[in-house]
């Protein structure tokens, strides 16, 4: 979104003084100000365009919204508005930097920017998280995790909703904002009251029947979700390595298979794994000896474990 240039039959509407932020956990209240200058007119006024504040994270992620009806503006051409909406909460511990932005257009489709009023301090939202350590492994066809914690930083007695683990593949790595893949499992936990923490916690997915193994060339991550009136929402992530896969004794076809498959062979390193899908097709096994990384002595090893 381009800055708004002068519009015709008024000058652009701006944030006026401070601005006031109060956050509970899926809320927001925002008490502010707008002003406009000297001969400006409502901007409302302007056919069917209608006005709202945003909310922003990081330049990136819209966190809330407030629509505005008609503008009138008191004697010293100021107009307050605000009030409480939902907010969406990225995910993650993170600090972020806010900003409220004054837009114009219609809902969904705010297409002039007339001011961008950013909030000096970065603001950290308190919500349950995932602490310590996340270890992955395969065994026994099954993905298991090794989590040192998970904790709720709310105040004492806040309980939480119900928490939950996701394992998602992602088409990308993860922002904290919207995403897209393919869930690998999940796991209830419960709720956790504020100040608390559960600690040590081991669970295991068994990998999905009608997940290919070609999905393991997404993004592995975990997810903490909290129920709320909403829906499942994710209060933290975090990104994982691909466990390598055991050796289960079949050969493995070079022509066919996917990178992690490939390195799931004992002896193939992830590099000399994707130099061999980037060097396929293969007419016969000899051809691996011209794929960098590969010499006599491995290749000799891995004629029994591979066939084209």
């Amino acid at each position: 979104m381009e800055q708004d240039p002068a519009l015709p039959r008024w000058q652009p509407t701006c944030f006026a003084g401070e601005a006031r932020l109060r956050f509970e956990t899926d809320s927001v209240e925002l008490q502010a100000w707008l002003s406009g200058q000297p001969g400006s007119r409502d901007i409302s006024d302007a056919g069917s365009r209608m006005m709202a504040v945003q909310l922003w994270a990081d330049e990136a992620l819209l966190l809330a919204e407030w629509p505005l009806g008609p503008l009138q503006p008191d004697p010293r051409r100021l107009t307050p508005v605000g009030g409480r909406m939902p907010l969406a909460q990225p995910a993650g511990q993170a600090r972020r930097r806010l900003a409220l932005k004054l837009v114009s257009g219609q809902p969904g489709s705010w297409d002039r920017l007339h001011d961008c009023k950013r909030l000096l301090l970065p603001h950290r939202f308190l919500q349950p998280s995932l602490t310590g350590s996340v270890q992955v492994r395969f065994a026994e066809g099954e993905l298991k995790l090794a989590i040192a914690g998970i904790s709720n930083p709310r105040a004492a007695g806040e309980l939480s909703g119900t928490l939950a683990l996701e394992l998602w593949a992602l088409q990308r790595p993860y922002d904290g904002g919207p995403f897209q893949g393919q869930p690998l499992g999940s796991l209830t936990l419960g709720s956790l009251g504020g100040q608390q923490q559960w600690s040590d916690l081991g669970p295991s997915w068994r990998w999905p029947d009608t997940v290919p193994l070609a999905v393991a060339q997404g993004q592995l991550t975990l997810m903490l979700r909290e129920w709320t009136p909403a829906a499942y929402v994710t209060r933290d992530w975090r990104r994982l390595d691909w466990p390598r896969q055991p050796d289960d004794g079949q050969a493995v076809s070079v022509n066919r298979s996917t990178t992690a498959r490939l390195r799931s062979v004992p002896g193939v390193s992830d590099r000399l794994a994707r130099q061999l899908v980037a060097s396929r097709p293969f007419a016969s096994l000899d051809e691996l000896l011209r794929v960098r990384g590969m010499n006599e002595r491995l290749h000799a090893r891995l004629r029994d474990r591979l066939v084209l």
